[in-house]
Order: C-alpha cells, then sequence, then structure tokens
C-alpha cells in the first residue's frame, strides 16, 4: 500500500503541468516516439526494463534519455515487459537442479529431470517527467521467486530523481532501487550471472542515490538505512544509515559513432549479509538468524569490470569479493564471469548469440562448497521491435544453494537446462 502511494505522489506532478486531458490523447501510428502526454519509446522499455542488462545503472539510463527527448516533458511515458519460457531440466543427482535466478527447493520431487512453464519476467513501469530536471519512476514487477512473506507483484524499483544532464552533471534520488554496486550484466537471454546471484544488492526501505556523469565519467553513491535489505545488503545495527555503496566507471569511445567502446569500473559495498555464522542467506527472516548467530561481523565487497565492443562484438569480465571470510564457511565469498555476445542478422532478423562463463567460490578446497561453475549459450532474434525468441542452455557444475550451504551442498553435480521462450516487451 505504501508503494501505491508512493508512485502516485511521483506521478502527480506530471498530472499538474499542464499535459493534455486524456480524452485528447491520440496514440501517433509511430509508436516509438510518441510526441502526446501519453508516451511510448521502444528503445527506453528495452534499456530499461531488462533485467540482464543494464542492472545497476538504471537512473543515469533514464536521464540520458531524457537528454534525447524521452519521455518529453511534461509527458508520462508507460513501459511493459513479458518474458516467459518453458525450462527442461535435467540432473546426474536426484533432486538437486542447481541453475541460478532460480530457488533450489522450489522443485517438490526427487527426480532426476523436471519440464516446467515459467514467468520469467514481467514488469509494468510509468516514468513521469513534469518538467525536465525531474523524473519520477514506478516498476511494478512480477517474480514466481519471491521470499517466504512476500507478495508476487512487488514495486522493486520506486524513486523520484533530480537531474537533467543538459544543465547539470550531477544528479539524486530517493526511494527504492537495485544499488549501484558492481556491473552484473548477463548478455544470455534469461539467466542470471554468478556475480548478479551473489551480489545483487536490491534495496528494501528506500535509498538515497548521488551522480556525477560527464564525458565518459560515471560515479555513483548510494546511502543505504540499516539492517537487513531484500538482497545482499545487511548491518548489524538495524536503526540507522550505517551502510553505503560506491560505483564508478569510465568509458574510452563511443560505439554510436566509432563503432568502439572501452569501459572499465568498479566498486564497494560496506556491509554485506555474509557477516554471521548460519550457512544461509537470511531473507525475510533474518530474525532468526540474528538469533541463531547475534555477533555479526561487518563484512563488505569490491567489484572489478571491463567491457569492449567492437563493432557487433561484445566482450566483458567481472570480479566480485567480500573483503573478508564468510563467518558460515571460513572463506571469502567470490564470483568471477567472463561473457561475449555476437550481434548479426538471421534471416534479416536482428540476432544476439551470447556466451556466458562463471565461477563463483565461498568454501574451502575440498568442501562440498568449495566452488560452483555456469555455462550459458544463448540466441534471441527480434521477430519485430517489441517481439524476440530466445533459447538458452545452461550447465550448472557443483550444487551449492546459499540456503544450508554446509548441509545441503553436493560437489558431484552435473545438471543442464533448456529454455526456449520469447520476450514482448513495449
Amino acid at each position: 500500500m505504501k508503494g501505491q502511494i508512493l508512485s502516485i505522489v511521483l506521478l502527480l506532478p506530471c498530472l499538474l503541468s499542464g499535459g493534455e486531458s486524456l480524452d485528447k490523447i491520440v496514440i501517433d501510428d509511430d509508436l516509438s516516439r510518441t510526441p502526446r502526454f501519453l508516451q511510448q519509446d521502444f528503445a527506453y522499455s528495452h534499456a530499461i526494463l531488462d533485467w540482464q542488462e543494464n542492472v545497476t545503472n538504471k537512473p543515469l539510463k533514464i536521464l540520458e534519455f531524457g537528454a534525447e527527448g524521452v519521455p518529453a516533458a511534461p509527458g508520462l511515458l508507460v513501459s511493459g515487459a513479458f518474458w516467459g519460457n518453458y525450462l527442461h531440466e535435467t540432473t546426474d543427482t536426484a533432486g538437486k537442479f542447481p541453475i541460478l535466478s532460480r530457488f533450489p527447493d522450489e522443485r517438490r520431487n526427487r527426480t532426476n529431470s523436471g519440464d516446467r512453464w515459467l514467468v520469467s519476467n514481467a514488469a509494468i513501469a510509468l516514468t513521469a517527467r513534469p518538467v525536465s530536471w525531474f523524473t519520477g519512476y514506478a516498476q511494478y514487477e512480477f517474480t514466481e521467486v519471491e521470499f517466504p512473506g512476500q507478495e508476487d507483484w512487488q514495486f522493486r524499483r520506486i524513486f523520484g530523481m533530480i537531474g537533467d544532464l543538459d544543465r547539470s552533471p550531477f544528479y539524486a534520488y530517493f526511494g527504492r532501487n537495485v544499488v549501484d554496486f558492481g556491473w552484473l550484466d548477463g548478455y544470455n537471454p534469461f539467466t542470471h550471472t554468478v556475480n548478479n546471484h551473489f551480489f545483487r544488492t536490491d534495496s528494501d526501505d528506500p535509498v538515497i542515490g548521488i551522480g556525477y556523469a560527464k564525458g565518459g565519467l560515471h560515479i555513483a553513491g548510494t546511502l543505504i538505512p540499516s539492517g537487513r535489505h531484500l538482497r545482499v545488503a545487511d548491518t548489524e545495527e538495524t536503526n540507522g544509515w550505517d551502510n553505503g555503496a560506491i560505483n564508478a566507471s569510465y568509458t574510452f569511445g563511443d560505439r554510436d559513432e566509432s563503432g568502439r567502446e572501452l569501459r572499465i569500473g568498479g566498486g564497494y559495498l560496506h556491509s554485506t549479509i555474509y557477516n554471521n555464522d548460519v550457512p544461509h542467506h537470511p531473507g525475510p527472516s533474518f530474525a532468526l538468524s540474528r538469533q541463531l548467530s547475534p555477533d555479526l561481523v561487518r563484512n563488505g565487497a569490491w567489484d572489478i569490470f571491463a567491457e569492449y565492443v567492437h563493432g557487433p562484438l561484445r566482450v566483458g569480465a567481472e570480479h566480485t569479493a567480500t573483503t573478508d571470510a564468510w563467518p558460515a564457511t571460513g572463506e571469502r565469498v567470490r564470483a568471477t564471469n567472463f561473457q561475449a555476445a555476437w550481434d548479426f542478422a538471421l534471416f534479416d532478423r536482428p540476432t544476439t548469440l551470447s556466451a556466458v562463463y562463471g565461477i563463483g567460490r565461498q568454501g574451502p578446497d575440498g568442501s562440498e562448497f568449495a566452488e560452483l561453475t555456469q555455462l550459458a549459450i544463448g540466441i534471441e532474434t527480434a521477430i519485430t521491435p517489441f517481439f524476440s525468441l530466445t533459447a538458452e542452455w545452461v550447465r550448472n557444475e557443483s550444487f551449492a544453494p546459499l540456503i544450508n550451504i554446509r548441509t545441503a551442498s553436493d560437489a558431484d553435480v552435473t545438471a543442464d537446462a533448456v529454455l526456449v521462450g520469447a520476450k514482448i516487451q513495449f
């Protein structure tokens, strides 16, 4: 309810700023750029609602589109996405399916294979821009992998932002968002990278973000409330503002002008969930973890990444790690990812072929939970600007869930998954 009220507050300035009344709105035949109060833009929707790319820099992306007049002010831009797929899984150890982006205990059987229809992602977003220097953004998202006690429809991102890159390189926002820490992107269609799995930081309570973007330099700092958040951020104190993150990157070249671009960057998160002796992600039931392991230790994380673009080729690498050992395993949590993508035409349709390989380490050598690996090979073809067909094969080795990792892990597990589906975005 609080999220719904906040979204109305963010959108209200746009409705009161002199836009055309709803009964006068005429949707232009060119839906990609409708110069009306109610607007749509396919490129914007793809960049903002894609859960595999632009994971941690959404506020900056919104401002970059704003500098190009998307949405035009005053205006309200409506975006939507639906990603559905058929999942076929096999494993050599009954009941253990280690594919990331899913919960390890969601299969209710002890078999060696499974077939399911999934909604990988579904979202509706409203972007309100009553004036050029203020933007309100609200994203209502469906998830099939909610923690106990959560709703399947959630406001994952909802914030108000002050900023106009045509006027100033500085911007600031307040609200709920994926914290700017790391890169965490994946070139493949559906499955999250190992770095995303271990270190993505979704805020639960509103955060304060401040950024600077000029030339090729982008710096983003986030002040995070104390306590446990939806993912990865946690502190011993539960009241106050004693957590935070900073992310910085520099881009050489311009892929739109020269076809070449190199971006390097890194970040730091002050306090993570890898701070206690209870061997699982606490989730919303963090109170139990605090009872079982009341003496939390602060354990931060750092990240470095690089991405190079040369015409149709993209390659990237990322390494993320905690600053200290996770008390539950006695080792630092580390994730390393390598990926490549090639853009080409398949039957005259824009197509991307991708390969993503990740290694996650969180335990001592010789333990059942020492390491896990994931290889994803994917292909995506855009039949129209708003409809794509996708396929992905994923090989996972080792079952090391972040839930009961010391007792449930099995280093000898090998599993394969095939995901075939479609993406609809507008």
